[in-house]
């Protein structure tokens, strides 16, 4: 390390060395425990101390000057990024001990073993580690969204929304062909998260545009399961009045058009943030074959690729 700047007649301070040296290691590193100084096992307390302290010496707008100084907060600050989130730091601690371990956490489909109630469990565990984990990310883009649209993403849709996840944990555990719906949607997560672990750490327009891409497929999980649900509550209302007709009994009144896990006001928020996030893959189509291959799409049907059959199915005819 040099004491002295090109151009620099007067040796370095010793706190310009101090911050030339710390800038020296953050650059070197490749380890992001190492660039904040920070143990493996440190509590996010201790992650955002070593940010913050580190922070205030390389800052670039603090003296004593230094020509790296912006490449060093800028490597801190996606260290920092990275482990203060519960998920992200097990993906990235998963990834730097073992990538073929890390590999297999982030296939295109959950592997469940045979049997119902195993399917059933198998999900709902693997849910509820992503509700603990990769939902931090939704719940920072609805305090985003609120702060700058109070009046659309008020504090009742936001806890609207997460009530529906929690829900939706519940259909998990009522039946298989919820644990089925949901093991797509998460199957949809886990090929985002591919995407995102392969790019580049310093990739930070392409890490910012798959992250929000993760968030949409994130969000579009209600919309997805109320349309299910809707398109299944609509086909029993005509089978109901069908049935009715044949014996000559009067319609008893029309039903509610909601599908049970987000009022009106929450969908068309959701739908609104999450856009064409919320239509079939077509990997998702090919999951369900798999799944089923003597008769496709019948496990999986409630879902659709259409947006028309999604507004077509808001309401009984």
């Amino acid at each position: 390390m040099s004491t002295e700047w090109a151009g620099q007649e007067e040796p370095l301070s010793p706190r310009a060395i101090a911050k030339a040296s710390l800038i020296d290691d953050i650059l070197k590193e490749d380890d992001l425990y190492n660039v904040l100084g920070a143990p493996r096992n440190a509590s996010p307390a201790e992650i955002r101390r070593c940010y913050l302290e580190r922070g205030k010496i390389c800052h670039p707008d603090k003296s004593p000057y230094h020509p790296d100084s912006t490449r060093a907060f800028q490597r801190l600050g996606f260290a920092f990024d990275v482990l203060k989130s519960p998920s992200s730091r097990r993906t990235y601690d998963r990834a730097s001990r073992d990538p073929k371990t890390a590999a297999r956490f982030t296939s295109d489909r959950p592997a469940f073993i045979d049997g119902e109630s195993s399917f059933r469990s198998a999900v709902e565990s693997i849910f509820a580690e992503f509700m603990a984990g990769d939902f931090t990310h939704v719940r920072q883009l609805l305090e985003t969204a609120h702060r700058s649209y109070p009046n659309l993403v008020s504090d009742d849709v936001i806890d609207g929304i997460e009530s529906a996840f929690f829900r939706i944990r519940q259909l998990v555990i009522t039946t298989r062909v919820y644990a089925f719906l949901i093991s797509i949607e998460l199957g949809r997560i886990h090929r985002v998260q591919k995407r995102l672990m392969a790019l580049g750490y310093f990739d930070v327009r392409g890490r910012v545009r798959v992250t929000m891409q993760l968030v949409r497929t994130t969000l579009a999980i209600p919309v997805r399961i109320e349309l299910a649900l809707r398109r299944r509550k609509e086909r029993e209302w005509r089978a109901k009045t069908a049935g009715w007709n044949a014996i000559g009994r009067p319609p008893e009144e029309e039903q509610a058009s909601g599908g049970g896990i987000l009022n009106d006001r929450v969908f068309k928020v959701l739908e609104l943030l999450v856009g064409s996030s919320a239509e079939d893959e077509a990997e998702d189509i090919e999951y369900k074959r798999q799944r089923d291959p003597r008769n496709g799409l019948r496990e999986g049907a409630e879902f659709g690729s259409s947006r028309a059959s999604s507004r077509s199915s808001s309401r009984p005819r």
